[in-house]
């Protein structure tokens, strides 16, 4: 099976937004800051919606934050660093499997159909020639090579 995990590198970057907030932290706060509140998009309603209220309720980005404010800037501070984080990982990974043999690429199958599955890291590849994650390269065997065809079913149109 595979030597490694790509999640196992990446550290766990916990964010706290189920926390219940105290009025007195919320004095200065705005909704609009917060990762709830979003602008409606339909072009005959205006304002904004809080996903924790009922959805014909508007509120505005000027009001008083409720108890369920989630910082959208720190959210966002976080998000950043994980998506750094799995790119790192990535760069480890591929400075180490990029330079290595080609192997055969197997199929699995995930109970809707066969899907290619890294053996090193155990994500799909997104290539057939080599992993996304890891930088293992592939050998294209004659079932990879079946796999890799792109299918050209023409169906009919029945409005034509």
């Amino acid at each position: 099976m595979s030597k490694i995990r790509f999640s196992d590198g990446i550290p766990n970057r916990k964010e706290d937004y189920c926390k219940i907030i105290y009025p007195e932290a919320l004095l200065d706060k705005k909704c609009s800051g917060c990762v709830r509140c979003e602008k409606r998009d339909r072009p005959n309603e205006q304002g904004y919606h809080c996903c924790m209220q009922n959805y014909k309720k508007d509120i505005f980005p000027t009001d008083k934050a409720c108890i369920h404010w989630w910082d959208k800037e720190e959210h966002e501070r976080i998000e950043r660093l994980h998506q750094e984080d799995i790119e790192n990982r990535r760069k480890e990974l591929w400075d180490i499997y990029a330079k290595e043999e080609p192997i055969k690429l197997p199929l699995e199958y995930d109970g809707y159909g066969f899907i290619p599955k890294c053996p090193i890291c155990g994500e799909i590849p997104y290539n057939t020639e080599q992993c996304h994650w890891c930088g293992q390269r592939f050998v294209l065997d004659k079932v990879m090579e079946e796999y890799e065809k792109p299918l050209k079913e023409k169906s009919k149109c029945i409005f034509a």
